[in-house]
């Protein structure tokens, strides 16, 4: 298991607790640290396994984010066949590392993902985190097989054959999005690859408070649409007016301010938007306010987008402190 980390205090031991209790007869896990100026280099420093080594790294060299960058080191000091990368904010309950191999032999898959369970405290974080559970039921439906080249960064099973296949985090060494890149490189390759909701396996919390959360998306959500601002503006906006137009439509209509035939249009918008919230929010245990307060979600994600576009388009966006561009590169 392979976990790369920066600035990951609040995060590291509950990870790695939950990381080294893992029922599972031969692992071993590798942290790779660097540039933390929050106390996890201490942390680790005091932390004695058998199973555990942490290599304390240099930054990324140019060229090079921090995440493909700590990855691909941890890659090269594994020892393994299977290579588990894993982000610190991730806990795992004692079976997943056993489950997640044994759905990868059971199905034949050279590279698997989980979305964890997440998990969000206070609205701040509700109205960023959930839009990601609501676009995969939305866009990505996982039941069609065609539309499994989806993966989460913060679960990656991969084999080492299918990791050098695709050539590691060195070919996605500039990515913002770096789980994405290497799932569309698997696909191309013709690798069986699947995204799998974990349920009560793996639980995250991505984000703590509504300025990170809001921070964390703004860094994705461009490279999403890799960085075409014609598609990611139309989206985006077009998602905010179907999330509201039906709100202000349906009262006026049964006012009589609008025409009356515009009554059904907006009655079954609303009741559409409601199902696939509540199906959302049951499936992947988000609060249920947000049943009906999802509006609030696509009102923060266009701004949000609009936040993203401007920081990738002038290169000024940061994470943790550092640029989240690179010179000569694409992200």
């Amino acid at each position: 298991m392979l976990i790369p980390v920066r600035d990951e205090a609040e995060n590291i031991e509950g990870c790695l607790a939950s990381v080294l209790a893992q029922d599972y007869p031969n692992f071993e896990v590798l942290v790779y640290e660097e540039g933390s100026q929050d106390g996890t280099r201490a942390i680790l420093a005091k932390l004695r396994n058998p199973r555990l080594r942490t290599i304390f790294g240099q930054a990324p060299p140019e060229g090079w984010l921090g995440k493909p960058w700590a990855c691909a080191e941890l890659a090269k000091q594994a020892s393994g066949n299977l290579l588990l990368f894993l982000d610190a904010d991730v806990r795992l309950a004692p079976e997943a590392l056993a489950s997640a191999v044994a759905a990868m032999e059971k199905e034949n898959l050279d590279f698997l993902s989980l979305l964890p369970q997440q998990e969000v405290k206070g609205v701040g974080e509700a109205v960023h985190v959930a839009l990601i559970p609501w676009s995969l039921s939305s866009f990505f439906p996982l039941f069609i097989p065609k539309l499994r080249r989806v993966a989460v960064g913060q679960f990656l099973l991969i084999s080492r054959a299918a990791y050098a296949r695709i050539g590691g985090h060195a070919a996605v060494r500039a990515e913002v999005l770096e789980d994405q890149a290497l799932a569309s490189r698997a696909a191309r390759e013709g690798l069986r690859l699947k995204l799998f909701y974990a349920g009560g396996l793996a639980r995250c919390r991505m984000y703590r408070g509504f300025g990170a959360a809001n921070a964390g998306l703004a860094k994705n959500l461009f490279p999403i649409f890799k960085k075409r601002l014609l598609p990611f503006a139309f989206v985006w906006t077009w998602l905010l007016y179907v999330a509201w137009q039906p709100l202000f439509v349906l009262p006026m209509a049964l006012g009589g301010s609008l025409p009356s035939p515009l009554v059904v249009p907006a009655a079954w918008a609303l009741g559409w938007a409601f199902v696939l919230w509540t199906f959302t929010v049951l499936r992947f245990r988000l609060p249920v306010w947000l049943c009906l307060g999802y509006p609030s979600v696509h009102l923060v994600a266009w701004f949000t987008a609009a936040r993203s576009a401007f920081w990738h388009l002038s290169r000024r966006g940061t994470w943790k402190g550092r640029s989240i561009h690179v010179k000569g590169g694409l992200a």
